[in-house]
């Protein structure tokens, strides 16, 4: 008994350890920006992050600058959508996690270790909204070559078929205005939701945080919608 306590004692200061070393690392990459020089274009393209407190997402103009998602991404393919709205948000994430999880009520255990391990498909939520401030954001104004970096960045990270065309994922968004889609890579500890909202930001230039496995990371360095002129 004495050393089956003792092994759990270890084991538990162990996974302490892991813990405490990721915890840290999180707030020394999110702080020490990347593209620290990043300056905005006036007048430039809008591109908002938003967040529900733990999922950071990017929400970006429908038409903008030659690019219409809503022909990749058609108002059928959304349960109950007449028409494109003027703005899209791009989630990623991982498959089992977001089709099973659409409150945090609804998380199990199982669906977690799968995600964490690495074991799970990628998926991406795509959301038609009216407008970014009706959520937390943040916002920042790019310029065009900008704005189509980060729009390749997005692009790259669905799974198409050979005709270049994403593939829809058979399941019900989680409303009327969204859908979700085949997407790479996987889901890991280290490759979270938040890091691929972060480094789509850094693709395209903008300041941002070196890592950010949570989304208070992608936040820190951007300036608040509210107050961005």
């Amino acid at each position: 008994m004495t050393r089956l306590l003792r092994a759990a004692a270890l084991g538990f200061a162990a996974l302490l350890s892991v813990l405490t070393l990721y915890g840290l690392t999180a707030l020394v990459l999110g702080t020490w920006p990347r593209n620290a020089g990043f300056v905005e274009t006036p007048d430039g393209i809008p591109v908002y992050v938003r967040t529900n407190g733990v999922h950071a997402e990017l929400i970006l103009p429908t038409r903008v600058d030659g690019v219409d998602w809503s022909v990749e991404f058609p108002a059928r393919h959304m349960r109950a959508l007449a028409a494109p709205t003027p703005w899209v948000a791009f989630g990623w994430g991982d498959r089992g996690f977001m089709l099973n999880t659409p409150t945090w009520s609804d998380l199990h255990p199982t669906t977690a270790v799968v995600a964490l391990s690495g074991l799970g498909d990628g998926a991406m939520h795509v959301e038609y909204i009216e407008t970014p401030m009706a959520y937390e954001t943040r916002r920042v104004r790019v310029s065009a070559e900008q704005y189509q970096q980060l729009v390749s960045y997005i692009r790259s990270s669905f799974v198409r078929d050979p005709d270049g065309k994403v593939r829809q994922i058979d399941a019900p968004g989680y409303f009327d205005t969204d859908a979700f889609y085949e997407a790479v890579p996987t889901y890991t500890f280290w490759y979270t939701c938040n890091e691929w909202t972060r480094r789509g930001l850094a693709a395209a230039g903008v300041k941002t945080a070196r890592w950010a496995p949570f989304d208070l990371a992608v936040l820190y360095h951007l300036p608040d919608a509210g107050k961005a002129r």
